[in-house]
């Protein structure tokens, strides 16, 4: 149980130096600033736990270090795939945020149409990577920059390896 306590310790404050850099300032590239904070916080906890062994907030051995690390390393990942949803607010997040603002009035389907005419998902989509530097604006249409080859490299590298067809 103790483990378990210090693992969740570890993620809380990361967690809580999230939330106190957005108030502050909200970084530009939000997920790369995400994960380096997550891994900081990590590295600096593994440090202390190294130079300071025994004390309530370190671990108590290499094992015990080693399992808070793996609940860290995979809460922080699913925490930045939870957190992209939430960076740009999907439609139906959209959607479902309207009906439940409304109360027990609800929305009529004209309203939600309403919500959803001027928003174009792919539109936001495309400013974001574009924004990363993933893909770059070639006259009329998109190109795949440097860092976005290496990642469709990567992802379709990683889906024929799954047996999974080309394609998204």
């Amino acid at each position: 149980m103790n483990t378990a306590l210090l693992a969740a310790g570890v993620f809380a404050t990361a967690f809580i130096m999230h939330l106190a850099w957005w108030r502050i300032s909200l970084p530009r590239r939000q997920t790369a600033a995400l994960l380096g904070l997550f891994f900081v916080v990590l590295v600096a906890w593994l440090a202390v736990s190294q130079f300071m062994p025994g004390r309530w907030f370190t671990a108590a051995d290499r094992w015990e270090a080693i399992r808070v690390a793996v609940f860290h390393t995979a809460c922080t990942l699913a925490y930045v795939v939870a957190y992209s949803a939430l960076e740009h607010r999907s439609p139906s997040m959209t959607l479902l945020v309207a009906v439940a603002d409304a109360g027990d009035a609800g929305c009529s389907p004209d309203e939600l149409r309403g919500l959803l005419a001027g928003a174009s998902p792919v539109e936001v989509r495309l400013d974001a990577m574009v924004h990363d530097g993933m893909i770059a604006r070639d006259g009329d249409g998109y190109r795949l920059a440097a860092k976005g080859r290496v990642w469709a490299t990567v992802l379709s590298a990683w889906r024929r390896l799954l047996g999974m067809p080309p394609g998204g």
